[in-house]
């Protein structure tokens, strides 16, 4: 009787971690990178997103340093326009006017973004998202606080082995 007991315990016990494992392995795939799980946490998807995530610590942070890291030599910038190219800049625009400006102009950021959708097409890849965000300005020894919320989309490429922002800061 005690033999039959010992190997009944057993069995239960396998039967457990059988059951346990089956449940930990069913929540153990790719799972989703967004809220709306539309975006799949592949490799090259939450390499995206993990590019997305310092981009916001380094608008928060103010951290030019870590914002020239993310970004393309390649950057271009159309301003939103297309009829114009006058308020087109590329990277090194970028870096001696538009990103000091960051550093000295803006003297708190609260940002948030939510991720829509990732499209990878080789080395080319572009993050949709909706931002919300809210700063404290400073231009002309006046401050003021300005606050928005928008949808945009950033293009990146695949320069030297990491996803660099080529487009949509």
């Amino acid at each position: 009787m005690g033999v039959e007991r010992s190997n009944a315990s057993r069995r239960g016990r396998a039967v457990l971690v059988l059951v346990a494992a089956a449940l930990l392995l069913s929540g153990c795939g790719p799972g989703y990178l967004d809220a709306g799980k539309k975006v799949p946490a592949t490799d090259e998807n939450r390499e995206i997103y993990n590019v997305l995530v310092a981009y916001h610590r380094a608008i928060e942070d103010r951290d030019v340093e870590a914002l020239r890291k993310l970004i393309s030599k390649r950057y271009y910038e159309n301003g939103g326009t297309t009829d114009t190219d006058k308020d087109d800049y590329g990277i090194d625009k970028l870096g001696a006017d538009v990103l000091p400006k960051l550093r000295e102009n803006v003297k708190r950021v609260q940002f948030r973004i939510k991720l829509l959708h990732i499209e990878v097409d080789g080395e080319n890849a572009v993050a949709q998202y909706e931002y919300f965000g809210r700063a404290l300005l400073t231009e002309g020894g006046r401050e003021s606080y300005k606050m928005w919320n928008d949808f945009a989309q950033m293009k990146l490429l695949r320069e030297d082995g990491a996803w660099k922002i080529a487009e949509g800061l």
